[in-house]
């Protein structure tokens, strides 16, 4: 058994997993994540600012003093859509490699679906005829099967640049509402999803079924695999879009603060899709791209 650890720099959050590694089976030993919002305001200035830089970077050191404290064999950390986006993606790549030698791959799209289906397969016994969605801060990955063969869709749309750009208050205006509609279905394609198992991955996801269960405090464990039906969907989103976000930090507490500006938002998406898809419910998956980093290339 070997123990390696795993680090996803992602848009909106930036998560660490360590795990013994032994014929292909992982067992966790530690896992957090820590919401940074890399990609605030990238969409309107191409750059990761300063500021945005400097979180980041305490939170990497903070993992690193975690890995530290275990025998790793190695360290894989990837960077997803906020790397891709910017135009200074290679300055910060090389700081946080001058400051911490800690190395940080760029990943494209179509990798991030490839390691987040591995993830999630890993921990069903049976997978077909699915739809894995996963969506982040700038954009959301749809991986599903055809004749067994693994297709990936990654579009630019995610948590963070839907509540910059379009929902930008809450309670939700319904102008912002439309608008935000409106460049939902210009962004996803018909395709004929409505006989496929959806299943949820990411910090929404996971969010989603924290409150759905009603949680005082966050466990993975107990959201991992529950199904959500699409009428509670739309239901604990028409609750949250008509909050302020203080307001949606006081009613559920289960929820991290800093998610609290985004996560009606990401719901906006999840319900959506199972109304474009003719979805009728979801699972949640707490498997995702770590595991299959780790997977893949150990």
């Amino acid at each position: 058994m070997v123990a390696v650890a795993a680090i996803d720099c992602g848009s909106n959050s930036t998560r660490l997993l360590i795990a013994d590694v032994e014929e292909g089976k992982l067992q966790n030993l530690y896992k957090q994540h820590v919401v940074t919002r890399l990609s605030d305001n990238v969409d309107t200035t191409n750059v990761i600012s300063e500021d945005s830089k400097k979180r980041f970077i305490k939170v990497l050191r903070k993992y690193i003093r975690k890995i530290e404290e275990y025998d790793i064999q190695e360290v894989f950390c990837i960077g997803t859509a906020v790397f891709r986006n910017s135009k200074n993606s290679n300055e910060v790549i090389e700081e946080v490699k001058k400051r911490l030698n800690l190395e940080i791959r760029m990943i494209s799209g179509e990798e991030e679906g490839i390691l987040t289906g591995l993830g999630v397969q890993s921990s069903f016994e049976k997978l077909e005829n699915y739809l894995i969605v996963d969506i982040g801060g700038q954009s959301t990955e749809l991986i599903f099967d055809i004749d067994k063969k693994l297709n990936i869709k990654s579009e630019n749309i995610g948590v963070v640049s839907l509540s910059e750009n379009y929902l930008q208050d809450n309670p939700v205006k319904e102008n912002e509402e439309n608008r935000a509609i409106e460049y939902f279905n210009q962004i996803f394609d018909d395709l004929d999803f409505h006989e496929r198992e959806l299943i949820g991955v990411s910090g929404t996801f996971t969010s989603l079924g924290s409150i759905f269960l009603n949680q005082r405090n966050y466990d993975e464990n107990e959201i991992d695999k529950i199904t959500i039906t699409q009428n509670s969907v739309d239901n604990i989103y028409r609750k949250l879009r008509s909050l302020s976000v203080p307001q949606i930090m006081n009613n559920y507490p289960n929820l991290d603060p800093k998610r609290a500006v985004t996560i009606t938002s990401g719901i906006f998406l999840v319900a959506n899709l199972l109304k474009k898809y003719k979805i009728k419910q979801l699972k949640v998956s707490k498997s995702d791209i770590l595991e299959g980093l780790i997977l893949k290339y150990f």
